[in-house]
Order: C-alpha cells, then sequence, then structure tokens
C-alpha cells in the first residue's frame, strides 16, 4: 500500500445499521483517489492505479488483487510471524488545537512525531470515531497493515523511523479520533474528500473472478527470488562491462543504454 494511504485506510471506519447498505468514502492522496466501499463485515480499497485490496473483518485476511495480472496475493493472520523482527519507534501525537471540519466532521490537529522526528500533521474527528461499529474496522485495517509489513520481511527494517512509526500507531489513533488529512512539510499528502453513508454497493463488490491466479506471500517471494536469479548472469556481465568503460574513460551513455535494456527485459518478465 503507498505512504499516503497509511494513516487513512484507517479513515475507512465509517458503517451503517443497517445490513443491505454500504458505506463509500472517497481519499485523495498525493498519487490518485483510493475509494473504500464497507458493508460492516468486509471492506475495499480501490486504488486510482486499478489495484484493490478487500479485507476481512472476521479472519484479518488480506488479499490485494491486480486484475492487470489476473492475480491474487493473499496475506494471512499467521504470515505476520513469519517476517523479520522489526524494530519499534515511539511514537507521540502532539496536541496542535482546532483542525476545521473534513468532509462534514470536527477535527482536531496533533503533531506526529516517531522517534523524536516531525512526521507530519494530523487531523483526527472524535465525531467520526463515534459512529456505530467503528472499531471492527479499525482493527481489521491494523492487520492489514501489520501483514503488509511482515510481506516486507527483512526490507520493513530499512524504511525510515516515519514509515515504520505509521504502520505501529493505529492503536493510538484510536485515542484522538479518525485521521480525516495529513499534512506533512505544509502539504496536503492524504485527505477524506466525501463520505457517502446508506450507499448501495454493487452485488460483486467482494467477488474475485475465480479464473484469477491466486498466490501466498511465501510463493510471491519464492518467483521474485526465481526471476532475480535469473537474470543475475546478465546483471553481473552488465556491471561489468560498465567497470571497464568507466576504466577507459568511455561515455556512460553505453552503460545507460544496457541498463535500460535490462530493466525493459524484467519488466516484461513481471507481465
Amino acid at each position: 500500500m503507498k505512504r499516503s494511504i497509511r494513516f487513512l485506510c484507517l479513515s475507512g471506519v465509517f458503517l451503517c445499521a443497517s445490513a443491505q447498505a454500504g458505506t463509500i468514502i472517497k481519499i485523495q492522496g498525493s498519487e490518485g483517489v483510493t475509494t473504500v466501499l464497507t458493508d460492516g463485515s468486509q471492506a475495499r480499497l480501490n486504488s486510482s492505479a486499478g489495484e484493490y485490496v478487500i479485507v476481512d473483518y472476521a479472519s484479518h485476511a488480506v488479499r490485494i488483487v491486480s486484475p492487470a495480472k489476473k492475480q491474487v496475493l493473499v496475506l494471512e493472520p499467521a504470515d505476520k510471524g513469519k517476517g523479520s523482527p522489526v524494530r519499534k519507534v515511539k511514537t507521540e501525537l502532539k496536541p496542535l488545537g482546532d483542525g476545521g471540519t473534513i468532509a462534514g466532521y470536527k477535527t482536531r490537529k496533533y503533531q506526529f512525531t516517531a522517534n523524536g522526528k516531525s512526521c507530519g500533521t494530523v487531523f483526527a474527528s472524535q465525531d467520526a470515531l463515534r459512529a456505530p461499529g467503528i472499531e471492527p474496522l479499525f482493527d481489521a485495517m491494523q492487520a492489514m497493515m501489520e501483514q503488509q509489513q511482515a510481506a516486507m520481511g527483512g526490507f520493513a527494517g530499512m524504511a525510515d523511523d516515519c514509515t515504520l512509526g505509521e504502520i505501529q500507531m493505529g492503536k493510538k489513533l484510536s485515542d484522538v479520533g479518525v485521521p480525516m488529512r495529513v499534512e506533512v512539510n505544509g502539504r496536503v499528502e492524504s485527505e477524506v474528500k466525501s463520505i457517502q453513508l446508506d450507499a448501495s454497493l454493487p452485488a460483486d463488490t467482494f467477488t474475485i473472478p475465480a479464473s484469477y491466479k491466486t498466490m501466498s506471500m511465501e510463493e510471491q517471494l519464492r518467483e521474485a527470488s526465481r526471476q532475480m536469479q535469473q537474470y543475475q548472469p546478465q546483471m553481473q556481465e552488465m556491471m561489468k562491462q560498465m567497470q571497464q568503460m568507466q576504466g577507459s574513460g568511455q561515455s556512460d551513455d553505453e552503460g545507460m543504454t544496457q541498463m535500460q535494456i535490462m530493466q525493459q527485459m524484467m519488466r516484461q518478465q513481471e507481465r
């Protein structure tokens, strides 16, 4: 999932009383609009890139669906313990006063820090937090972020303090309200633009085509490793040639061309 959505994936915590109706939330991020649809037992997050994520409240299973690849990556709760241990960061939300009204909800501003580093300003709403059924979705979204962290494996340890802080502070957010807007260095990174209650959701909202290939986290990691091994000899040869050109004083243009060819080959393999 992208950084601009990590906070506001928790903003999908709006449920309606009717089991037949749903709720639709539009979230504007730095890289496009994310649409969150929920029926009270599942949530679906549609990205502007075409991929979507389905989270089951009861099982906390997460399915990341790529229609372009006709592929589904499944993250199960059991996956959380498989990754390398991730360092903990100390997070804090410092009150800054009134935050105004966003999407019809009053907010309060908070300065978000991780290990003492300023990571941005969060506009949180207690009014939204008091919406019926909010807690199950909060729990489900937090589980999703934890599973994504586990899927990162050892790479999670390379993330900066702010990124890890966003993942680890879900429970603390429940104390201040639903994050309606996130600003970093004075620029809006993500914001809830609209909330449609008692919305009619399409019948197939949470249905994944049966023809799509399903992969577990372990299977995808093995496939990625296999592809890297396939190109390792070519990459080693390319690096050797680039070192030779550098030693002979030749232009970098030829080396860059070879790099571009290799990148194109890898993109074609991914398809």
